[in-house]
């Protein structure tokens, strides 16, 4: 079973981010290996480990602008997104989380990258250093999932999400992001890890791109 894929306008009536520049980074290709073929091994862990350590603490500097956040929330307002508990993964220096904090009964910020989280802003949620492979969270207690410029480990989305739980799916600079995936890789890698359909409804945000992906219904 294959799930459907609609897509909306723009939040800002102009798409910025359909240039398709050519990336050639590093992490482009550990994404898609690891999206297409379940790639993710000590070796690749700690060389993701140690560039995010060596970024850390001149990431919110170079990071934090008053448009930065406005791509996930337009995510979550116009994908309808709801749940009690959510869960960013690949949190960063919390910078999302500032501004993401208020909209969930708990909000736990995680990231493989411990020299990350101990740069986090001030008033920073909850704090887990834990690889995205294993995520140290019960079977389906986590109502919504957000990766933004993330890694995807389709197993253990299907693994955390509760029932009617969603997956944010987020690029912040889109096809230009180094660790991008189009909407459709990342349906079509849950899928053939899950066995069971995903529907996604998609935009962007000035040159951002978003989805927000939730288990196909079954129709009686």
């Amino acid at each position: 079973m294959k799930g459907k894929i609609t897509r909306l306008p723009s939040s800002d009536g102009k798409d910025l981010a359909t240039r398709l520049t050519p990336v050639t980074h590093r992490m482009r290709e550990v994404t898609n290996h690891l999206a297409e073929d379940g790639i993710w091994d000590a070796t690749l862990t700690e060389e993701v480990r140690q560039l995010f350590d060596s970024l850390a603490e001149e990431w919110t500097a170079t990071r934090d602008h008053p448009q930065r956040n406005l791509p996930i929330l337009d995510a979550l307002n116009r994908g309808k997104v709801k749940g009690q508990v959510a869960l960013e993964l690949g949190a960063g220096t919390c910078i999302s989380a500032r501004d993401l904090i208020s909209k969930f009964d708990s909000f736990i910020a995680m990231d493989l990258s411990l020299a990350m989280l101990n740069n986090a802003i001030e008033n920073a949620p909850p704090l887990v250093c834990a690889d995205g492979s294993a995520l140290p969270v019960a079977n389906g207690a986590i109502d919504v999932l957000i990766l933004q410029n993330m890694f995807l480990f389709p197993k253990e989305v299907e693994r955390c999400l509760s029932t009617e739980g969603y997956l944010v799916w987020v690029n912040s600079r889109g096809p230009e992001t180094p660790i991008h995936l189009p909407v459709e890789k990342v349906v079509h890698s849950l899928e053939s890890a899950a066995g069971h359909g995903w529907d996604a409804v998609a935009s962007t945000s000035g040159e951002a791109t978003w989805a927000v992906i939730q288990r196909s219904k079954v129709i009686d």
